[in-house]
C-alpha cells in the first residue's frame, strides 16, 4: 500500500481534455443535441481547456481499500490477535500463579502459626502438668513427713510409756519385795505363821492385819495389804480391821490407818 500511494504520489499531473475520449464527448453532447450550451462553459475551448486529476488519492482509496480486504493482511492481523492473547493469556496465567504462591505462602504462614500456637499451647499444659505434679510431690512428701513424725511421736510415747510402766513394776515389785520382808519380821515377831492364819489366845482370835491397826501403824497396815492380806477378814468380835480402826480412832488418831485399809 505504500508502495502504491509513492507511485500515486509521482503520478500526479494535468490531462488534456482531448485526452479523454469520454470527457470530450459529454461536454460536446449539448451541441449536437441542439440544446443551449451551458452559459459557464459557453466560453470554454475544447482544445485547450484542461482537466485537473488527483490520481495519488484515487490510487491510495483504491490500496486502502484493497490492503483492507488482503487475505494477507487479515492473517496478519489474525496473527497480531493471537499474540496479543498469548500475551494477555500469559500475564494471567502469571497473575494466577501470582495469586496461587500468594495464597500458599499466605497458608503456610497461618499453618507455621498454628503451630507454634498448638505448640505454645502443649508446652503451658506440659509445664502446668510439672508444677502440679511437683506441688503433689510437695504434699505427699510433707504429708509423709507428717506422718513420720506421728510415727515417730507414737513410738516415743510408747516407748516412754513402757517405760514408766516398767518403772511402775520395777517400784511396784521393790514395794512388794520391801513389805513382804516387814511382814515377815512382822510376822515372826507376832507369832503369826502366816498372813491368812489367825492368832488365837483365851478363845480369841486376832489375825496380822487387826493387830496392826490396833498399833495404829498405817506403813505395816499398807505392806500387809500389798502382800495379799484380805482386809475383809473379821476378828473373834466380828470386826473387819476398818472397824477395828474406826472404833480406835479417837480425834483422827488412826486417820493414816483408816486411810490405808480405805
Amino acid at each position: 500500500a505504500q508502495a502504491i500511494l509513492a507511485q500515486a504520489q509521482n503520478q500526479q499531473g494535468i490531462f488534456p481534455h482531448h485526452s479523454s475520449n469520454r470527457l470530450a464527448s459529454r461536454s460536446l453532447t449539448p451541441a449536437v443535441m441542439g440544446q443551449s450550451e451551458c452559459k459557464g462553459c459557453s466560453t470554454s475551448d475544447a482544445t485547450t481547456d484542461t482537466v485537473k486529476v488527483n490520481v495519488g488519492v484515487t490510487l491510495l482509496a483504491d490500496a486502502a481499500g484493497a490492503a483492507q480486504t488482503s487475505p494477507k493482511h487479515q492473517a496478519a492481523e489474525e496473527q497480531l490477535r493471537c499474540r496479543e492473547e498469548e500475551v494477555k493469556e500469559k500475564q494471567l496465567q502469571q497473575e494466577r500463579e501470582e495469586e496461587e504462591r500468594r495464597r500458599q505462602k499466605a497458608e503456610e504462614q497461618q499453618r507455621l502459626e498454628r503451630e507454634r500456637a498448638e505448640e505454645q499451647l502443649r508446652l503451658e499444659h506440659v509445664r502446668a502438668a510439672e508444677a502440679q505434679a511437683r506441688e503433689e510431690q510437695c504434699l505427699r512428701e510433707k504429708a509423709e513427713l507428717a506422718e513420720c513424725e506421728v510415727a515417730e511421736r507414737v513410738t516415743a510415747e510408747e516407748a516412754t510409756r513402757r517405760a514408766e510402766d516398767e518403772r511402775k513394776r520395777a517400784a511396784e515389785e521393790q514395794a512388794r519385795k520391801e513389805a513382804q520382808e516387814k511382814v515377815d519380821v512382822f510376822l515372826k515377831a507376832k507369832g503369826f505363821k502366816t498372813m491368812s492364819m489367825p492368832r488365837t489366845s483365851c478363845f480369841t482370835a486376832s489375825y496380822p492385819l487387826h493387830v496392826a491397826v490396833q498399833e495404829n501403824n498405817a506403813g505395816l497396815v499398807s505392806a500387809l495389804l500389798l502382800s495379799g492380806a484380805d482386809k475383809k477378814v473379821k476378828n473373834s468380835t466380828g470386826k473387819t480391821p476398818l472397824e477395828a480402826a474406826e472404833k480406835l480412832n479417837k480425834k483422827g488418831s488412826h486417820a493414816a490407818v483408816m486411810a490405808a485399809l480405805g
